[in-house]
């Protein structure tokens, strides 16, 4: 298991609110700042670990959930060249 050194700027991933981004940092890689995404159901002990710290308020406010844009369809002109 990974020991948590930190984690910051927790962002729903999702709006069922199933899992949260993050940015972490692990003991067992002290230079490295990483993005995490955690849930309640990681097979990885750390990682609900993380997911209930997170939902908890630990590191900060969970931000919500931003959907993503819809994808921009091409326009046609209805005019067709031979």
């Amino acid at each position: 298991m990974l020991i948590l050194k930190q984690a910051t700027n927790p962002i729903w991933f999702n709006a069922e609110q199933t899992a949260i981004n993050l940015e972490v940092q692990f003991e067992e890689f002290p230079n490295e700042i990483m993005p995490f995404l955690a849930t309640s159901y990681d097979c990885e002990p750390h990682g609900v670990d993380i997911f209930n710290r997170a939902k908890a308020g630990e590191f900060g406010t969970v931000a919500p959930y931003v959907a993503p844009p819809e994808p921009v369809q091409p326009q046609t002109t209805g005019t067709q060249t031979a």
